[in-house]
């Protein structure tokens, strides 16, 4: 592709990286630097500190993950990873991440009309499944999904639910928004998870946003992650109707009716780098949070 993967995120550059990367020839380095260009007004000086305004306890998936199993707190606990994707896109070079990504993934990729955009995709859902594939226990193009809609309870379409080839499932979310991302894996498969973040922006409509009431900049955003990620989490999707809180706490978490879904879902906001809302859903209220920054 000429030019960086990371340059591209960058500098949003269409020139560079369109045309080429739906024929499989991706093969230039993500390495180079970053310094001359920005995803977002904080980027620069987070990726130079280390911080990306999250409570972070480790960046190392493998560590975290291990830790999780050798202390036997599997099955209570959610772990979320901020990506800054800068730091993603100069990790490893173009052919490696995109020589991860399955059919789907690559055409979806390729449908990507902005090179920038392209770019961005194809540093977080590398990843997303590098993350997978450690928890899982497998190479990150090991990494499976198959598709379940909650509402209608037909398969290839709705939720993506990943799986390794032995056929072992996991709770994971994925979202993404300009120079962030967050990835939350839940500690048990059977604690279904969902996770959302929208950077702020002061120009926003939300007469167009049924599940966001008097919203006003940040505080509309929390609303919308709040929304997306318990959507997320039950598997259904957004629609007209949007989710609705039945008031009750159970420390952070609120509990909450999806429409489409019968059972009760819990979400809480999440600390998130300066200038976006995050969110995560859980199906459970009795799980702990943990926020970290991931780091290649």
């Amino acid at each position: 592709m000429g030019s960086s993967l990371a340059s591209s995120v960058a500098s949003g550059s269409v020139a560079s990286s369109v045309g080429h990367s739906a024929s499989g020839s991706v093969g230039s380095s993500l390495a180079s630097s970053v310094a001359s260009g920005s995803v977002g007004s904080s980027l620069a000086s987070s990726v130079a500190s280390g911080s990306v305004g999250s409570s972070v306890a480790s960046g190392s998936v493998a560590s975290s993950l291990a830790s999780s199993v050798a202390s036997g707190s599997v099955g209570g606990g959610v772990r979320v990873w901020t990506v800054s994707v800068a730091s993603a896109a100069s990790a490893v070079p173009h052919e490696e991440a995109y020589g991860v990504l399955d059919p789907a993934e690559r055409e979806r990729f390729a449908r990507f009309r902005r090179g920038g955009d392209r770019m961005r995709y194809l540093a977080v859902h590398h990843v997303y499944r590098t993350v997978l594939g450690h928890a899982l226990g497998v190479d990150p193009a090991d990494v499976g999904f198959r598709r379940f809609c909650a509402r209608c309870g037909d398969d290839g379409h709705g939720k993506p639910v990943p799986f390794a080839p032995d056929g072992t499932t996991l709770s994971a979310s994925l979202s993404h928004s300009a120079a962030y991302a967050l990835i939350a894996i839940g500690d048990s498969a059977e604690v279904p998870v969902g996770v959302d973040i929208e950077r702020v922006r002061a120009d926003m409509d939300w007469s167009r946003i049924p599940c966001v009431q008097g919203g006003r900049n940040t505080h509309g955003f929390e609303q919308w992650t709040r929304a997306e990620a318990l959507v997320k989490a039950a598997g259904t999707g957004l629609s007209r109707t949007p989710p609705r809180y039945t008031g009750h706490v159970f420390g952070t978490w609120r509990a909450a009716r999806v429409p489409g879904s019968g059972h009760e879902w819990f979400v809480r906001s999440v600390r998130s780098p300066d200038g976006y809302a995050a969110s995560v859903a859980s199906g459970r209220a009795d799980v702990g949070v943990t926020v970290l920054s991931w780091r290649p």
